[in-house]
């Protein structure tokens, strides 16, 4: 569940169940849509050794947010759990990606379904559930959604992970600001960071002729933004949470490396940002994270008083703007995948992947399902019997060079 119009879903009652057109018996009649096209987006270099990898992100929709009430275009048993459940994992096995980031993990669904399936296919993961679990007892916070980020142990070790959580960071940066309390402290999304290490095996045209160069660190990153689209300057204001977290993160690590005789340069760690950042391409967030930099006169900020706490947060400003070093860009764009959330009320592309292209290349994505098979079958939105999620994920292949 996610960025919708009405600032609580669509809500679906007898009277605009029949307004849509649901019929039943047509949905069961459909047909699984067609494959996914590939889209190469750069030539494979394949002069030197190389680590080429492919990541998936998936808001994989929460159990507690699959109802009838939120759903009602779906039939009920597509959204039971046990169900909807085995088709998320075929979905995820369908493509199986070598980093996998997904959001609205249930922590009971981590503990005893994601992570030992996915450990049967030769996967480690990490999870860390949305704030308010913290505030709450057993059995209830088995059931809060969080963030979860798994890899191919045969190309991936993992060094270290973190938990970025917002509403801690919100009152860690106040700065007398009523605003950041009153708006950012209130919201309990958070953030994921793991420090990955390529193995010998991830590489291929022959290891690197140094050595040293075989573990190379990739952090990646995880998140989910508030939701509601009534509060364009929270969500701008955890980008930049995040953001801050993943530099000193770089930070951490290559300083690490370096007190081991081996010299890495910020610019030596790569970086993928991933997650439902539930914002447009014409966002704050999205003008944040992909061009570096964001005015703090900008309109989303709707004139709260942020702009001692996000210089402090930031570490100064410069010129009037917010900038930060991880020059990042969007591996997908609505022109190859017009949406990633599809759902009655709302279609548009919210979900991301950022990668760091001063030292990754990005070969490929996937692009949509054709939208033939929406209109033949009359789908109006997902989840759907073919599609477990009212997200699709998005998927992009990477070649890291030595």
């Amino acid at each position: 569940m996610n960025f919708v119009t009405n600032g609580v879903g669509t809500v679906f009652t007898e009277k605009n169940m029949k307004s849509i057109k649901w019929n039943e018996q047509l949905t069961k009649s459909a047909c699984p849509p067609l494959s996914r096209p590939w889209i190469p987006t750069a030539p494979l270099s394949e002069s030197r050794p190389s680590c080429i990898f492919t990541v998936m992100t998936y808001n994989v929709l929460s159990s507690s947010y699959a109802t009838p009430t939120m759903y009602g275009y779906c039939p009920r048993e597509y959204l039971d759990w046990q169900v909807r459940g085995q088709n998320v994992m075929s979905e995820i096995y369908q493509y199986n990606n070598d980093i996998i980031c997904l959001q609205e993990v249930e922590m009971e669904q981590f503990d005893y379904f994601f992570l030992p399936n996915l450990q049967n296919m030769g996967y480690e993961g990490v999870f860390v559930p949305k704030s308010r679990a913290s505030t709450m007892s057993e059995p209830k916070r088995r059931l809060v959604d969080g963030c979860a980020i798994f890899w191919k142990i045969n190309k991936f070790s993992l060094e270290t992970s973190k938990l970025v959580e917002y509403k801690a960071l919100a009152l860690q940066g106040r700065a007398d600001s009523s605003d950041m309390m009153n708006r950012v402290w209130t919201r309990d999304n958070i953030g994921l960071l793991a420090v990955l290490k390529t193995t010998a095996a991830a590489w291929t045209h022959g290891p690197p002729v140094d050595p040293n160069n075989i573990e190379q660190l990739v952090v990646v990153a995880n998140t989910h933004l508030h939701w509601d689209p009534k509060f364009p300057d929270v969500k701008t204001i955890q980008s930049m949470m995040l953001t801050k977290e993943i530099i000193s993160m770089v930070e951490n690590v290559r300083r690490s490396f370096n007190c081991h005789e081996r010299i890495l340069k910020f610019s030596d760690v790569k970086v993928l940002l991933c997650g439902d950042f539930n914002s447009l391409m014409d966002s704050g967030v999205f003008q944040f994270l992909s061009t570096g930099q964001l005015p703090l006169s900008h309109p989303e900020f709707q004139g709260f008083n942020y702009i001692n706490a996000i210089v402090n947060m930031m570490g100064g400003e410069c010129c009037g703007k917010i900038t930060h070093p991880l020059n990042l860009s969007s591996a997908c764009s609505p022109q190859i995948m017009p949406y990633t959330n599809y759902t009655y009320g709302f279609k548009a592309m919210i979900d991301y992947i950022f990668y760091s292209s001063s030292n990754l290349m990005c070969l490929g994505v996937y692009g949509p399902i054709p939208q033939e098979w929406f209109d033949m079958f009359s789908v109006v939105g997902c989840p759907h019997p073919f599609v477990p999620s009212d997200h699709f994920p998005v998927i992009a292949a990477f070649q890291l060079t030595a």
